[in-house]
């Protein structure tokens, strides 16, 4: 495998790309680019949120409330789980 020059992951010495994700066992793939995108956009949204709650719990005696980061973080979650169970 050898890194290719357009940056979009790796090669073989064939010059076929190589598919990074799904599961190699029983040779299921993600459904498509799209929704592997979709799943990394997700992932890091829910975790730029858990970030900022995490950065923002001091101030909750400030009197900051959290509970619409909280709840975007809740649903963030469920998304992802239902995306990452549809490629399953």
């Amino acid at each position: 495998m050898e890194s290719n020059a357009h940056g979009r992951g790796h090669d073989l010495a064939a010059g076929e790309p190589v598919r990074v994700g799904g599961r190699v066992g029983d040779g299921s793939f993600s459904p498509s680019p799209v929704a592997d995108i979709r799943r990394f956009r997700v992932k890091h949204a829910l975790r730029a949120v858990e970030d900022a709650l995490i950065l923002l719990d001091s101030e909750r005696a400030a009197g900051v409330q959290l509970r619409v980061l909280e709840r975007i973080r809740d649903d963030l979650a469920v998304v992802l789980r239902l995306a990452e169970a549809d490629c399953q």
